[in-house]
C-alpha cells in the first residue's frame, strides 16, 4: 500500500476537495494545520501528482508519497500522526502531535530532509526497530546508513552508549544531527561511503543499507574478533540477506531472530563463538 498526502489552504477545501475526490476513491483524511489541511490517502495505486494538480488547478504543496505497513494497526498510526513499532516506538514528524502522557511509549521526533531514509514509513527501519527493542542496552552503537538518524537515535535514548551514525549523503547527516538534537541525544554524526572508506564497528551495530554495504560489515567485524556483539542487518530482500549470511557467520555472528514484511526482510546477528 502507498500513502500520499499534501496540503490545502483551508479557506479552500471545500471547493477543492470537489475536484479531488473523483480521483481519490479511498477517500481521505484531514488533519488541521493552522491556515491549511493536510489531506492523506492511501490506495495500492494512488493517482499521480500531475493529475490532482491538474484537477486542483494548483500545485499541491508538502506532496510526500511514502510506503504504508500493511498491518492496519501501524498503518492507522501513521494516518494519525506517526508510525507506530513493536507497540513502544512512535515515529513522528515535529508538526505531528505527541502521544498521550500516560501512552508509555518511546517518542521519537524526526524532521525529513536531505535524501535520508528512516522515516518509519518503509518496514526496513521498522523491523529494525523491533528487533532493537529485545535487547538490553549494553555499551556503544553505530548506526550504518543513518539516514534521518532513527535507529541511531532510538539507541541512545534506549540508553546504548557512545553512540555514532554514519550515512554518505552530506544533506541527511545534517538532518540525522537536527533531530538527534531535537531528541536530547548525544550521537557522533559523520560523512563516509560504506562502500568504499572504513567501517566503523561497535559492540551493536545497526546496519539497514544494500548487500554491498553488509558484505563490507561482515569483513570488518571478521577483521575485529569479539568487538561486535550484535548486528541488526537489513535494508534487504529476503533472497539478498539469507545469501548475507554466510560472511556474516565467518565473523562468529549468526542470527537468532528475523523478520519478513512485503519482501523485505531484517535479522539480529549474535555472536556466537564468546
Amino acid at each position: 500500500m502507498r500513502a500520499i498526502r499534501f496540503r490545502l489552504p483551508a479557506d479552500e477545501k471545500e471547493e477543492l476537495l470537489d475536484a479531488l475526490l473523483p480521483l481519490l476513491p479511498s477517500g481521505v483524511r484531514e488533519l488541521e494545520r493552522g491556515a491549511e489541511v493536510e489531506l492523506v490517502s492511501v490506495a495500492a495505486a494512488p493517482p499521480a501528482r500531475a493529475a490532482l494538480e491538474a484537477a486542483a488547478g494548483m500545485e499541491l504543496a508538502g506532496w510526500e508519497e511514502l510506503e504504508v505497513p500493511a498491518d492496519w494497526r501501524a498503518r492507522r498510526a501513521l494516518l494519525g500522526g506517526g508510525v507506530l513499532v513493536g507497540g513502544r516506538v512512535l515515529i513522528r514528524s515535529p508538526d505531528d502531535p505527541p502521544p498521550p502522557a500516560d501512552a508509555d511509549l518511546l517518542d521519537l521526533v524526526l524532521a525529513r530532509g536531505g535524501g535520508g531514509f528512516g522515516s518509519g514509513s518503509h518496514p526496513t527501519t521498522r523491523m529494525c526497530l523491533e528487533l532493537l527493542l529485545d535487547l538490553a542496552p549494553g555499551g556503544g552503537a553505530v548506526d550504518l546508513g543513518c539516514g534521518l538518524g532513527t535507529l541511531a537515535i532510538a539507541a541512545a535514548r534506549l540508553g546504548w552508549a557512545p553512540v555514532a551514525g554514519v550515512d554518505r549523503m552530506a544533506e541527511a547527516v545534517d538532518v540525522a544531527r537536527g533531530n538527534g538534537a531535537r531528541n536530547g541525544v548525544d550521537v557522533a554524526w559523520a560523512v563516509a561511503d560504506l562502500e568504499a572508506e572504513p567501517v566503523a564497528l561497535a559492540p551493536l551495530v545497526l546496519v539497514n543499507a544494500p548487500p554491498p554495504v553488509q558484505a563490507r560489515v561482515a569483513g570488518a567485524a571478521a577483521s575485529a574478533p569479539g568487538h561486535v556483539g550484535v548486528v541488526i542487518a537489513s535494508g534487504m530482500l529476503l533472497p539478498e540477506l539469507r545469501a548475507a549470511l554466510p560472511a556474516y557467520a565467518e565473523a562468529g555472528l549468526r542470527p537468532v531472530r528475523a523478520l519478513e514484511d512485503d519482501g523485505w526482510a531484517a535479522a539480529r546477528l549474535e555472536r556466537t563463538d564468546a
